[in-house]
């Protein structure tokens, strides 16, 4: 059958992908980020793609939709769009698929896929009217019986007089292409049929019979029309069509199942049994014949058989309980009388239970059904009678299909081919994604190539040097957490690595995890002792944790060789933290001799003073940094600080009035003040201080502490009680965290 080069899928298959990955590996060869970049785009569009093609195969339709999507994102083809739009029929997203299909139409008319997914999202809506369009330029693109079956069928759907008359002109021309077979003939007659059309489906059936008797499925059909025709009550007429059928075809599913519901429903148990029987060898994954060899069973009073074959039915339901109306539920109504009347009472409760609740979905199933067939009851209902999906009948019958996609079964093989291919897929996935992000930290767009390198995750995890990149690439942005998660993984690869143990333990660092910090760092040795971000950062660590000693030792290491002065000034930050004043001040002081104007130095200094109890330097330092920064709210308030310590409350009291006009979020400056005030006997302004303080900051005991003295010299005792509650909560916590401190150990 011929086939115009528009009408195919043109999906990459592996040899596509094959030819994008040569040129993607040339691209890598050349050294060009660009071009590796662009290359390994078009690898990641061709790969999901074929991702997304294995999963419409298996079933798996919203991961086919999420491949097809991301698919675009790396290359915009018109193809994709038709086969995401495919996709989502599967799915059930109607409306999308119309839009898709109608993108990929706009940008080229004559793609044949596309007019029949746009065709297909329309009969799936039941928009049969506007699907007639689509259906037409495929048929007229190619005239064959395949593309104008779809259409005939469409046009009688649409139920308008001029259209019938249209569709037997297209089942005429379907004659002259393929031949007047009794084969046509059936096919035709299941479109009338289901069109409601019953009168013309049983001329067309009775044709196919006058043609050839032996027609495969024309007595099936025909039968099964003189059913629907009779209400659903067995006639001879209809039995006895079933009958050919079945003696012409002992092996059809379809013509045994029948025979054996409608001969059990009259009571030939044994001939019912017979066809059942049969129809169970030919699908043994169908789970009616199973339901009616069991009520069969039943109403012989044969409850062991019974039992069996409807635990079988049951298990082959599975959770396709919603399977002709829910007709399981007869198994489940009978078993629970046999289990009951055997003694197993509990097993019994649970079946019944089950019975009743398919029992509540068959009714608003029935309310809900626009279809009389639809309509819930005992053996002789519809719904028992129409037991199978079209799905099922059509791969019983098979015929031209009108849907843009045929379901497949995979065998255990091809599943297991699936399932290595799948494999084989992700890891190029990964390595694309992989390249792409290497291209593009290259040209230091490392958010970019960060986000790639996850993707690259996503798809294999275990991709050599992959939490390397990922983890150096998270550390050039400042993404600390994502670089100890990629590099504490590569560390335990490489432990030799200086460079990723370096970053590894500035991450810890820069995230506040002292002691992993200091475990990384030390492997380091001396070297890592003088490294320009190592040493500093490793002192820092240690400090934190309290190991002095060690500290000490770092920190001097680093000290010993050349540092900028604004490297300095953390230096001598980190000797004050650790203890050491005389280091701390002969720091900052080589740094100022250096840099007169140097800001903070002075600062700094007055700090290490205060912790050094030197009153009065530390009160010349501050004031030599207001000399130079006279608003600094941090110098204002220390001096203030060292003022109270020399009890020079007057001047104290001004500079920290200076300090919570300019700067009221300043928590410290508002407690000191509040404390003076209180001092002074001035408690209403002393309360006001000491509440914003404790409102500033919340976990601070101390001014809760205070608070509470305030507001008992206001007699606001309940006020006072709860602040000194939070006070003994806060105190009782930092003896916790103190006794709960290990001291770090490397």
């Amino acid at each position: 059958m011929h086939h115009s080069a528009a009408e195919h899928k043109s999906q990459p298959d592996e040899d596509e992908l094959s030819a994008r990955l040569a040129a993607a590996a040339k691209a890598r060869d050349a050294g060009d980020p660009t071009a590796v970049e662009g290359a390994n785009r078009l690898v990641v569009a061709a790969a999901l793609r074929e991702l997304a093609e294995l999963k419409m195969i298996e079933g798996s339709y919203s991961m086919a939709i999420e491949s097809y999507r991301s698919s675009l994102d790396f290359e915009d083809a018109s193809a994709t769009r038709v086969e995401l739009a495919i996709a989502d029929i599967q799915a059930g997203r109607y409306d999308e698929a119309i839009k898709l299909a109608e993108q990929a139409l706009a940008v080229d008319p004559g793609n044949i896929r596309a007019d029949r997914a746009l065709a297909s999202a329309y009969v799936q809506s039941g928009k049969f009217v506007e699907a007639v369009e689509p259906f037409a330029r495929v048929a007229k693109a190619n005239p064959d019986v395949e593309n104008l079956y779809p259409l005939a069928v469409c046009l009688l759907q649409t139920k308008k007089a001029e259209d019938k008359i249209r569709a037997a002109a297209v089942f005429e021309q379907m004659k002259k292409i393929a031949g007047d077979s009794g084969s046509l003939h059936v096919l035709i007659g299941r479109a009338y049929r289901d069109a409601d059309d019953m009168n013309s489906a049983v001329s067309e059936f009775k044709r196919a019979i006058a043609i050839d008797p032996k027609t495969p499925h024309a007595h099936y059909f025909l039968g099964l029309a003189r059913l629907y025709m009779n209400d659903w009550k067995p006639t001879p007429e209809a039995e006895s069509e079933l009958r050919i059928e079945a003696e012409y075809y002992p092996h059809d599913y379809l013509a045994n199942y029948m025979l054996g519901f409608l001969t059990s429903g009259e009571r030939q148990y044994e001939e019912s049994n017979k066809y059942l029987k049969a129809a169970s060898e030919i699908d043994p994954s169908a789970p009616e014949p199973f339901l009616y060899m069991g009520l069969n069973a039943y109403s012989q009073e044969e409850m062991k058989r019974a039992e069996e074959m409807l635990r079988k039915a049951v298990e082959l339901t599975g959770s396709d309980e919603a399977r002709s109306n829910y007709q399981i539920r007869r198994a489940y109504v009978d078993l629970g009388r046999i289990l009951a009347t055997s003694g197993r009472t509990e097993e019994s409760d649970a079946f019944v239970a089950k019975a009743r609740e398919l029992q509540n979905k068959t009714m608003v199933q029935s309310q809900q059904s626009v279809s009389s067939m639809a309509l819930a009851g005992g053996v002789g209902s519809a719904a028992a009678v129409m037991p199978l999906s079209r799905q099922q009948e059509n791969e019983a019958a098979p015929g031209v299909q009108n849907s843009v996609v045929v379901g497949t079964k995979l065998t255990v093989e091809q599943r297991a081919a699936a399932d290595t291919r799948e494999k084989e897929l992700r890891s190029v996935l990964a390595l694309a994604f992989n390249d792409i992000a290497t291209s593009e930290a290259i040209q230091r767009e490392y958010q970019r190539a960060l986000d790639n390198y996850r993707q690259a995750e996503r798809w294999d995890g275990k991709l050599p040097g992959l939490a390397k990149n990922m983890g150096q690439c998270a550390f050039r942005i400042k993404d600390y957490a994502e670089a100890i998660r990629g590099l504490s993984k590569a560390l335990t690869a490489q432990p030799d690595s200086a460079p990723m143990r370096g970053m590894l333990g500035i991450s810890y660092f820069a995230t506040d995890r002292f002691a992993e910090a200091g475990r990384t760092f030390e492997p380091l040795g001396t070297r890592g002792m003088h490294d320009s971000e190592i040493g500093y950062a490793w002192a820092a660590s240690l400090t934190h944790l309290g190991d002095m000693k060690k500290a000490t030792e770092v920190l001097s290491a680093f000290e010993s060789d050349a540092r900028p002065n604004e490297t300095l000034l953390l230096i001598g930050q980190l000797w004050t933290e650790i203890g050491d004043y005389a280091r701390a001040t002969a720091t900052l002081q080589r740094a100022l001799a250096s840099d007169a104007s140097l800001r903070k130095a002075h600062l700094y200094l007055g700090l290490a003073d205060i912790h050094w109890q030197h009153w009065p330097e530390a009160a010349a330092e501050f004031q030599a940094e207001l000399s130079l920064t006279p608003d600094d709210p941090v110098a204002q308030y220390h001096l203030g600080f060292v003022y109270l310590q020399q009890s020079k409350v007057d001047e104290a009291t001004a500079l920290f009035r200076q300090v919570v006009s300019a700067h009221p979020d300043y928590a410290n400056a508002q407690y000191e003040l509040g404390k003076i005030l209180l001092d002074k006997g001035q408690v209403p302004d002393a309360v006001g201080h000491l509440e914003a303080a404790a409102r500033l900051s919340p976990q601070v005991d101390y001014m809760h502490y205070q608070l509470q003295a305030a507001y008992r010299k206001e007699d606001r005792i309940a006020e006072a009680d709860r602040e000194l509650e939070i006070y003994k909560q806060l105190k009782a916590k930092s003896r916790e965290r103190a006794a709960d401190a290990v001291k770090y150990n490397p």
